[in-house]
């Protein structure tokens, strides 16, 4: 789940007009419906809710995926019939589409627009799609809604991962957070899982609050604790005292951070409300983290800022004010009863089943629209 992805389009003339790529051309039906991920390096966790939300409307889907995002076990808990996974490079996914279109598909979703601009200007410049037919849809899901708005898009067809009102734009959520068969487990007795998905850099998470807050725990004698890291990073800055809680487990493949997620009891988002670069992520945007803590049913221990916009509430998470506050919140998990952890959990499930039956209908109705 490596973080940011650099625009495909200034690459796209150059694919369109090099020679074609060897990878088997994706079969079509005209109830096909083809989910194409644009980004080689992120996003990826979208995928599978998007396919599973496709197949529950009774589409054949045909996903479009590099080789290398494939072998990383992203669909290792997902098999269906009706699913079909094709392993393409980008360059022969773009020639594919830029010669045939769409054929007789219904329609295609692109998990990532942004990727290849969103004003679609670029789309029709190449020929990605070439003339569509009435009623075959493109759908285009945008993780910021700030590019769309930028690029003069304020109608009523931009998706995101969750409803957003910003200057005039009202998208549409449709919320991915299906990964296939999910093991819930009870709280852990003798020692608490923490996990973060993210990397251990102050940039890019609170570690310096974190710190603080671990710092605060050992000092009270308060032990029986373990926080591991997926995602990059060392150790180089933690004091040697405070180490042994602490494992860096780097970047790893979608099987190992789906194991990774149900060993863990809680996730720590460390989403700083003072830091002007996460203001993203209870604005115009989301993060990834969400998407695990529905899908797995993990509580969230998060800033009240970036629960609400995501509709974390106390019966679902463990949610604090300030920095300041997260010392607390860690010890309410580690004091926290199996009974009440079993509450959370449930509620936290029944939270993800209702969000999941309204993008389901918002999904149904987008396609459905002329």
């Amino acid at each position: 789940m490596k973080s940011g992805c650099l625009p495909l389009r200034s690459r796209l003339k150059y694919w369109v007009g090099g020679a074609f790529d060897r990878a088997p051309a994706p079969q079509v039906t005209d109830n096909t419906f083809f989910l194409w991920e644009p980004c080689s390096h992120s996003h990826a966790e979208v995928v599978p809710g998007y396919a599973h939300y496709l197949l529950e409307l009774g589409y054949d889907v045909s996903v479009l995926l590099t080789p290398q995002r494939l072998d990383e076990g992203l669909f290792e808990r997902f098999a269906h019939p009706r699913l079909t996974l094709n392993r393409m490079p980008q360059a022969a996914i773009v020639r594919h589409f830029a010669r045939h279109g769409l054929g007789r598909a219904r329609g295609m979703l692109i998990s990532t627009a942004r990727k290849i601009g969103f004003n679609r200007s670029y789309i029709s410049e190449y020929g990605l799609f070439g003339p569509r037919a009435p009623g075959q849809k493109l759908l285009l899901v945008e993780h910021d809604v700030r590019v769309p708005v930028e690029a003069g898009v304020t109608d009523h067809n931009v998706i995101s991962l969750r409803p957003i009102e910003y200057r005039g734009l009202h998208s549409r959520g449709v919320n991915p957070h299906w990964f296939g068969k999910v093991a819930l487990r009870s709280k852990s007795a003798e020692r608490v899982n923490f996990i973060v998905v993210g990397a251990l850099r102050a940039r890019s998470r609170n570690i310096q609050g974190l710190l603080a807050a671990v710092a605060a725990l050992h000092a009270a004698g308060l032990h029986g604790f373990h926080i591991v890291f997926v995602g990059e990073g060392n150790l180089r800055d933690v004091p040697a005292e405070l180490r042994d809680y602490f494992t860096v487990a780097g970047r790893v493949s979608f099987s190992e951070l789906y194991a990774q997620m149900e060993r863990a009891d809680f996730l720590l988002s460390l989403l700083d409300p003072h830091n002007p670069a996460h203001e993203f992520y209870g604005t115009t945007g989301s993060s990834g983290n969400f998407q695990l803590v529905y899908g797995f049913a993990k509580p969230a221990l998060v800033a009240r800022k970036f629960a609400e916009p995501h509709r974390l509430t106390p019966q679902t998470s463990l949610i604090y004010e300030r920095n300041e506050d997260l010392a607390e919140a860690m010890r309410a998990a580690l004091t926290m009863s199996g009974e009440d952890y079993g509450r959370m959990q449930a509620a936290l499930a029944e939270l993800a089943a209702g969000i999941r039956r309204e993008s389901l209908a918002t999904l149904r109705t987008m396609i459905a629209e002329g």
